[in-house]
């Protein structure tokens, strides 16, 4: 005989004040709170990947511009870069670096390493902005920020000398006390009232 029942049948509508209902509720916004941070994770990484690549792609430039970049650079900047477009993530191992990293720690020190050469590379070139302002004579570097020019935060600016204590003044010119000199030698006694 066949039997045409379902094995599990349909489930009844829940009351809201039955407990079974509440913890259904709370797990239903759990699973979305959990949604929405994987998805604002996926674009944080997404944002690092950019921000990786476009990195990596100007320290690149920079250094095939200035003739100095190295056959090892290059193969790491083209490695890096065709991982990153294609997975988001240059490496894979977790002990390397943070889930949510694009570049592991030892190609972001390779990346800032080659950022570093470019940039003090770039300032002794002889074609640098520098330079070319210093021999026109336009020579203050400040004037191309904005026109500011920085000033320290240590300088005495209005003459102001702060009022400081000094130690020597408060001494005595006396000797400090010496204390009593110790008669003998020191001896144990049983105090009475003590415990017998």
């Amino acid at each position: 005989m066949r039997d045409d029942t379902p094995h599990n049948p349909p489930s009844r509508p829940l009351n809201p004040d039955d407990p079974k209902y509440q913890w259904q509720q709370e797990q239903l916004a759990r699973d979305a709170a959990a949604e929405k941070q994987k998805i604002k994770d996926e674009r944080a990484r997404e944002r690092r990947s950019r921000s990786a690549l476009r990195k990596l792609q100007k320290a690149k430039a920079d250094l095939e511009k200035l003739g100095e970049i190295t056959e090892w650079e290059e193969e790491f900047a083209g490695s890096v870069e065709e991982r990153l477009e294609k997975f988001g993530s240059a490496f894979v191992d977790p002990m390397k670096g943070a889930p949510s990293d694009a570049l592991s720690r030892l190609q972001k020190q390779v990346l800032s390493q080659m950022r570093k050469k470019a940039r003090d590379k770039g300032r002794q070139s002889p074609d640098s902005d520098n330079k070319d302002a210093d021999s026109k004579g336009g020579g203050n570097k400040y004037e191309k920020r904005g026109g500011f020019k920085p000033r320290s935060s240590f300088k005495n600016k209005t003459g102001f000398t702060p009022r400081v204590r000094q130690i020597e003044d408060e001494m005595f010119d006396e000797e400090p006390p010496t204390p009593p000199p110790i008669k003998g030698r020191p001896v144990f006694r049983v105090i009475k009232g003590g415990k017998d």
